[in-house]
């Protein structure tokens, strides 16, 4: 469960899509356990990881026009 992409439980390759929360945070939902892990600037990797459960969650970014 710490999103090394060893073992299929987490597959290293979870994706989420950003969003803006209640406060207008960046945002995205772990695709483990559904924990929201908020940032200021997403890492040119497009990748965070769960505070809470360790599953690192590839970003899909929020398109702004």
């Amino acid at each position: 469960m710490s999103g090394c992409g060893e073992c299929s439980s987490c597959s290293g390759s979870d994706k989420a899509q950003e969003y803006r929360n209640k406060a207008g945070q960046s945002a995205v939902k772990c695709t483990l356990c559904e924990h929201e892990i908020v940032f200021d600037k997403l890492p040119k990797s497009c990748k965070v990881k769960c505070d809470q459960c360790g599953t690192i969650v590839h970003v899909i970014p929020l398109l702004l026009n």
